[in-house]
C-alpha cells in the first residue's frame, strides 16, 4: 500500500503470461500485455524507489532504458545540478572551488576505455569532441571564463544564476577557470 505522500512515477505492465515450463517465449521476457500491474518507480519526498534491481540490470546488460530511468530520477531530485554538459555520456566533469584564488576550476575529461585485453580496460585512442555546451551553476559573480593553461578566454553569458559557454574542442582533458 502506498502512503499518501508517495507518487507513482512509472508503472510496470504485466506480461501476457509468466514464463514457466508450460509457457515459453524466445526472449528473456514475455511481451507486455499492455495492462498496468503495479508501481515500478515511486517517489516519496527526496527518495525515489525502483521496484526492480535496476543497477544490477544495467551492470549485466547495459540497456539504455535503465540508464534513462536513473537519469530521469536524478533530474527530479536535482533539478539544478552544479554542471550540465551537452556532450557524450563518456564525458566526466569536476568543479573545484578555490576560494583563496577567487576562482572555480572545471575539469572536463573525455576518454573512452576499451576492453582490448582480458584483464583490464585501456585508453588507446583520444577522440576529440567539438562545440561542447557547458552550463555551470555560478558559485558567485563570474568575471571571466578561460581555458587553462592555454590562457584562451571563452565568451560566456549569465542566465538564471548559471554561466553558459561553448568549449570549441575537448581533446582528452581540459581545465576551464571561472574567475570570481
Amino acid at each position: 500500500m502506498l502512503g499518501t505522500r508517495t507518487k507513482v512515477l512509472a508503472d510496470v505492465n504485466v506480461p501476457y503470461f509468466n514464463r514457466t515450463w508450460e509457457h515459453f517465449c524466445s526472449h528473456a521476457h514475455t511481451p507486455s500485455s499492455g495492462r498496468k500491474g503495479y508501481p515500478g518507480v515511486t517517489q516519496n519526498g527526496k527518495a525515489i524507489y525502483f521496484a526492480h534491481p535496476i543497477f544490477e540490470q544495467y551492470n549485466k546488460r547495459a540497456p539504455r532504458w535503465c540508464k534513462q530511468l536513473v537519469l530521469n530520477a536524478l533530474e527530479i531530485l536535482l533539478p539544478e545540478p552544479l554542471v550540465r554538459l551537452d556532450a557524450p555520456s563518456s564525458t566526466l566533469a569536476t568543479l573545484n572551488l578555490q576560494k583563496a584564488q577567487k576562482r572555480a576550476v572545471l575539469h572536463l575529461l573525455h576518454y573512452i576505455s576499451e576492453r582490448r585485453g582480458t584483464e583490464f580496460d585501456i585508453i588507446e585512442d583520444v577522440i576529440p569532441i567539438y562545440n561542447v555546451k557547458v552550463s555551470v551553476r555560478a558559485p558567485g559573480t563570474v568575471k571571466a571564463v578561460t581555458r587553462v593553461p592555454e590562457g584562451e578566454p571563452l565568451e560566456f553569458a549569465e542566465s538564471a544564476g548559471r554561466i553558459e559557454f561553448v568549449l570549441p574542442r575537448l581533446e582528452g582533458h581540459q581545465m576551464i577557470e571561472l574567475k570570481l
